[in-house]
């Protein structure tokens, strides 16, 4: 059992209690099962925290959805990525048929060791409050290094791409330009932010990101976030009211 934001915000309230402390963050796993090829497993990982409140259960503070994608069977990955929400189909061209293409067997050097799987991560969600502490890498590290021990990561960055009314290109020809500009801007921000992960651009798709888990990268980037996991932060109940939730396994 869990609890949401919003029960704790109350349970907290009933304690006569102005803040409470959430502290030791973990992550669990669950499978969700919408996908119908074999090749696919999609899964659900989410990010809980222990509350400084006698027999109170976990609460979930964040979530990540993120599949696992056997290479070399029947299945073409193309049609194992179509399955989803999102912007996975966006990677179907770093792969050839049921493999990866070859450019990123180079780069990558997956020849050199055994690649069974690929594990793309899709949204990281950390709940408001709690942002600015690194939970959300953490959780995607860790999502890595306990569910694909040996294999390749592909990942696209994606930011919003409009947050107000689409633009009239017919009334500003420069607009086009310049949402491409802020576009790319958000996305070398978002691919230095996971680079933090281990991940890198990839060469053939600068627009994506991957990182093989056989070598050293993730290791690193583990160590390099290891105090994460020492994470405490204090939250008073207006910011446990206003904080959003994080989504569910079939949003």
């Amino acid at each position: 059992m869990s609890l949401s934001l919003s029960a704790l915000a109350k349970l907290a309230e009933e304690e006569g209690r102005s803040t409470v402390e959430l502290f030791a963050p973990r992550v669990r796993f669950r499978s969700v099962g919408h996908s119908d090829l074999d090749a696919c497993l999609d899964w659900f990982a989410e990010l809980v925290m222990t509350v400084d409140i006698d027999d109170a259960d976990d609460v979930v503070v964040g979530s990540l959805d993120f599949t696992v994608i056997r290479l070399g069977t029947e299945d073409p990955i193309a049609l194992c990525l179509d399955q989803f929400d999102g912007d996975h189909e966006m990677l179907a061209g770093l792969f050839d048929g049921n493999q990866l293409a070859e450019q990123v067997e180079e780069q990558f050097e997956t020849l050199t060791v055994v690649t069974e799987a690929v594990l793309i991560p899709n949204i990281a969600f950390v709940t408001e409050p709690l942002r600015g502490h690194d939970l959300g890498l953490w959780l995607v590290a860790e999502t890595i290094h306990r569910m694909l021990p040996t294999g390749m990561v592909l990942m696209w960055p994606y930011p919003v791409l409009c947050t107000g009314p689409a633009p009239d290109f017919d009334a500003d020809p420069d607009a086009d330009s310049a949402q491409i500009t802020a576009l790319d801007s958000a996305i070398g921000r978002l691919a230095d932010h996971f680079g933090r992960c281990g991940l890198i651009p990839v060469e053939s798709a600068p627009w994506a990101l991957g990182m093989s888990t056989t070598f050293e990268a993730l290791a690193v980037a583990r160590s390099r976030l290891g105090a994460v996991g020492g994470t405490a932060v204090s939250l008073t109940l207006e910011q446990l009211r206003a904080a959003s939730p994080p989504p569910a396994p079939d949003e």
